[in-house]
């Protein structure tokens, strides 16, 4: 493999590593968005829940929530397309005529009609508004999911703001959002798990990648010592072959020299030989000075070298004098501090002995200036 074809090819592997790491990046956000979305609707429709859950009281009669209309109308949406088969109870609830959360409910013949009967409150009415766009929404993200599991290709258009369908308040049905919450969570569930599965695809092609861009750099750090190693040798080489084509110029230079001689000369051939012995007795005769010269030198180098000894063994003899002087001047400076100090022990007796003799005291001197009177004395 070539230095070219390999840097070509980790040129190559680094762009694939580039583009798998924006591939990644790029699901990562969109299941972060999902999630983000999901995780909103989710606390929008709990919201919405525990508003359905707390039950209003309207004119002082009893009124049933949201969450009981839906779970009565679930036991019956099975068997007749989500009709209602509340009946009326009396005039004590009051109602709202163009809206029933989306049950068309047809009253039995035996049942007494009723004005005011499965007639929602002005409150369920907002309820239902607000549920409505939350349905949308988890429409949409239900579309756009199915979309893209069909052709990834599209993932980065973002959700659809295109609904296929529009619906109105009076036409979501109980359990419609539980459905579409489900198939929600089926379809984000399959989206991660797609991810996973390519984002584990992605990292093992990944550590392939690295592993062959690991081993072409190698072999590159491999053929780059080896050109290094054949560019040292061609140095060498070059400085080698310098180096005799200077000798062999200097030979061609001799050689002509020596034919033009040969050519241009008219001496006899005694006359040449005569000729050679006349410079060899002149190189011989310099060779006899430079020895002569060789051996004054040798004498002279001897007698600097006598003269060095001398030197040094005078030098030992002037130290030897100076310790043995050094040691006289101790035995003397002792011999004299012990006689003045006897002299001065003999003085103090004597004044001991004869106490009524007042002699004058001398001033005191530091030790230091006793041992140097001492000296000069």
């Amino acid at each position: 493999v070539s230095l070219e074809e390999s840097s070509d090819r980790i040129l190559l592997l680094e762009k694939r590593n580039r583009e798998q790491e924006q591939q990644l990046r790029l699901q990562q956000r969109d299941i972060d968005e999902l999630r983000q979305t999901n995780t909103h609707l989710q606390s929008k429709l709990d919201v919405v829940m525990r508003r359905c859950v707390t039950p209003s009281v309207v004119g002082g009669g009893d009124q049933p929530s949201l969450f009981n209309e839906m779970e009565m109308s679930s036991q019956s949406s099975v068997e007749d397309e989500f009709r209602s088969p509340s009946q009326c109870e009396g005039s004590k609830i009051p109602s709202h005529p163009s809206s029933s959360i989306g049950f068309h409910g047809d009253f039995l013949e035996d049942d007494i009609e009723c004005d005011d009967c499965a007639m929602d409150t002005e409150d369920t009415w907002k309820f239902r508004e607000e549920l409505v766009p939350i349905y949308r929404m988890l429409r949409r993200l239900c579309e756009d999911l199915r979309r893209r599991r069909e052709n990834y290709s599209s993932a980065d258009s973002g959700i659809s703001t295109h609904s296929p369908e529009e619906i109105q308040a009076s036409e979501i049905r109980l359990g419609a959002l539980t459905s579409i919450t489900k198939e929600l969570r089926n379809l984000i569930e399959e989206a991660i798990f797609c991810h996973d599965d390519d984002m584990c695809l992605s990292c093992q092609s990944l550590a392939e990648d690295r592993e062959s861009l690991e081993k072409v750099q190698k072999e590159l750090l491999e053929k780059n010592e080896e050109v290094k190693r054949k560019t040292e040798e061609i140095s060498k080489l070059i400085a080698k072959v310098t180096l005799q084509e200077a000798e062999l110029s200097a030979l061609k230079e001799t050689r002509d020299q020596l034919r033009t001689d040969m050519d241009n000369s008219s001496l006899a051939k005694d006359q040449v030989v005569k000729k050679a012995w006349e410079v060899r007795d002149q190189a011989v005769a310099r060779k006899n000075a430079v020895e002569i010269e060789l051996a004054r030198t040798r004498i002279d180098v001897m007698h600097i070298n006598s003269q060095l000894m001398e030197a040094v063994q005078q030098k030992v003899e002037i130290s030897q004098q100076l310790e043995q002087w050094k040691m006289d001047m101790e035995v003397l400076l002792d011999n004299q501090v012990m006689k003045k100090l006897k002299t001065q022990e003999q003085e103090d007796k004597r004044q001991k002995t004869s106490p009524d003799v007042v002699q004058p005291q001398p001033p005191k001197r530091p030790a230091r200036g006793k041992l140097f009177g001492l000296w000069r004395n």
